[in-house]
């Protein structure tokens, strides 16, 4: 059994990493099936293109490093035209689109991650839920994502696609079709947590009939789903700087570890052959994926690169 410290390390790591539903499937309300949604094959130079799109990565905790590059945007005055999302990246970025400023979504994960008990208050006790609407053993996963998202987004958060100040593109992973499912109509929630819903963690979510499960299976960083017209940024999370401690990793350890690799060597191929016009990596290589209670050291590792994500930004929007 696992012990009581890591599962619930473990549910954080969903309200974070999953807080994704499943809002649509392959062509059916709103959805576009495999690499639907991606861009064409139109080449922009970028002194052809006009406004802004960014696209936040998933990684679960280390995935809180969007929120210093949101609020370089902020400070800079610029608001972006199209944002895209997987996973965590999903979840930040809908908050983000929803009308939340970088500082407000800042101090919410804050106030929810910094401590256990705040968490676990929201989940169990504000909510008047039993814990086995939230954790149950006979599901296909451990944590129904629904359950969890409601639980913890703001009561604010948007119903629909449609509410959103900011367009939003979601990426989930259609598990039968082995493809993209790039979410951009309907219900928010379910979509948000179809991109993030991790498997043996957080039970896949059906949307118009298909099973939907995290995106970063199939597009980590999804810069390429952004409308080609703007110019693009992609905030990639993946990276990791692992320390050989002289030890063998556990089995918890290897399978976290084994998960950001794969991301990791999706985006580093996905970049040998189209680069966004900015690509931004912030400093979170020494952080693991299911650090959500180091949320205050991991924003304090990137705030120290908030000027030169500034920096980058400009340049990229004075490009004529």
């Amino acid at each position: 059994m696992l012990h009581r410290r890591t599962f619930l390390q473990m549910g954080a790591l969903s309200s974070a990493a999953s807080l994704s539903l499943a809002s649509g499937a392959q062509a059916q309300g709103g959805t576009s099936g495999a690499g639907a949604g991606t861009s064409s094959g139109t080449a922009f130079s970028p002194a052809e293109k006009s406004g802004l799109a960014v696209a936040l990565g998933g990684g679960a905790a280390k995935a809180f490093a969007h929120i210093p590059v949101l609020e370089a945007f902020d400070e800079l005055g610029i608001k972006p035209d199209e944002l895209a999302g997987t996973s965590m990246g999903a979840i930040l970025g809908s908050l983000y689109a929803g009308g939340m400023a970088a500082v407000e979504i800042r101090a919410y994960v804050i106030e929810l991650f910094a401590k256990r008990r705040p968490l676990l208050r929201r989940l169990f006790l504000d909510s008047g839920r039993p814990i086995s609407s939230l954790f149950n053993l006979t599901r296909p996963a451990i944590i129904d994502p629904l359950v969890l998202f409601e639980a913890v987004l703001p009561c604010s958060f948007p119903k629909s696609f449609s509410d959103l100040q900011i367009p939003l593109k979601i990426v989930a992973t259609n598990f039968h079709g082995q493809s993209q499912v790039v979410l951009n109509e309907g219900p928010l929630l379910p979509a948000v947590a179809a991109s993030s819903a991790l498997p043996v963690l957080l039970t896949p979510v059906r949307i118009n009939g298909s099973v939907l499960i995290d995106g970063g299976f199939v597009n980590p960083t999804p810069f390429d789903v952004l409308d080609p017209g703007f110019k693009t940024i992609g905030v990639d999370v993946t990276g990791t700087d692992f320390v050989d401690d002289g030890k063998l990793p556990s089995a918890l350890e290897t399978w976290i570890g084994s998960f950001s690799i794969t991301l990791h060597s999706l985006v580093t191929e996905k970049l040998k052959r189209k680069s966004p016009d900015l690509l931004i990596e912030p400093p979170v290589g020494t952080f693991s994926t299911m650090d959500f209670f180091k949320i205050e050291n991991i924003l304090t590792s990137v705030d120290a690169s908030k000027d030169r994500f500034k920096r980058q930004i400009a340049e990229l929007m004075e490009d004529h």
